[in-house]
């Protein structure tokens, strides 16, 4: 780990992205190290069954003890994402950058979520350009919808995987997550939105095609995907979270 203690502990899971993750870790790393040296970068490898491994091996030993590493069975994008936050928490870092690991997240940007920190508890990017193609776009509004009607949030982009959020903040909300919601980083934003007295912010982001592999949720199964996510946020709702 740093010998300096971390003001920012970057999240970045990871499933089976041998063909981005070294270009990410390493355009990420050089990037945020511009804003601040105090940071932990922190690559969560979501039980990979490609080569991801062995490159994040050969990261580790060009970075040193910058880049920490942690193998685990498959959970899942968005339990891994509360693992890092988790450990956030334990750590007492102050901020946590969730990414994602597919290229898709563009560094270019994140001065601007940095500079804001002190004036917003959590910062999204809010994608004005997608190179993803229209499915996404769309899966994208109709996810805002559900979340508006099912859980009366109106969320900036709930699911994007560019956000700074102030650690102090996620500490009294993931306790309240359950280890079987599968799109955790949405009940997060939805949680976060649903505070009063959390402080919301956004930067315009372009958001990139992704440098390789494929997408963990196919459109084909979005529709599922929002039942069982309409389930899931009534039932964390009416518990009290």
């Amino acid at each position: 780990m740093p010998t300096v203690p971390p003001e920012l502990l970057i999240v970045m899971p990871v499933f089976n992205e041998q063909a981005s993750v070294r270009k990410v870790v390493l355009e990420w790393s050089q990037e945020v190290e511009n804003w601040t040296e105090a940071i932990a970068f922190l690559v969560i490898n979501d039980g990979s069954t490609d080569g991801t491994r062995r490159v994040l091996a050969r990261l580790q030993e060009q970075l040193g003890s910058r880049l920490e590493v942690i193998d685990q069975e498959n959970i899942g994008h968005g339990q891994t994402c509360l693992k890092g936050y988790r450990l956030a928490v334990d750590r007492a870092i102050p901020y946590v950058l969730q990414i994602d690991s597919d290229g898709q997240c563009d560094p270019q940007y994140f001065f601007r979520l940095w500079r804001s920190r002190e004036q917003c508890d959590v910062i999204y990017g809010r994608r004005v350009r997608r190179d993803d193609g229209w499915r996404r776009v769309l899966a994208t509004i109709l996810l805002k919808l559900v979340l508006f009607c099912a859980a009366g949030a109106w969320c900036v982009d709930a699911n994007v995987p560019y956000r700074l959020m102030r650690t102090a903040v996620l500490a009294e909300i993931v306790p309240h997550l359950p280890s079987d919601f599968f799109l955790a980083n949405v009940a997060m934003a939805v949680l976060l939105r649903k505070r009063p007295q959390v402080r919301h912010g956004q930067v315009p982001i372009g958001f990139r095609e992704r440098y390789g592999g494929e997408p963990r949720v196919p459109i084909s199964r979005f529709g599922e995907k929002a039942i069982e996510l309409v389930r899931q946020l009534r039932n964390l709702i009416g518990g009290g979270a």
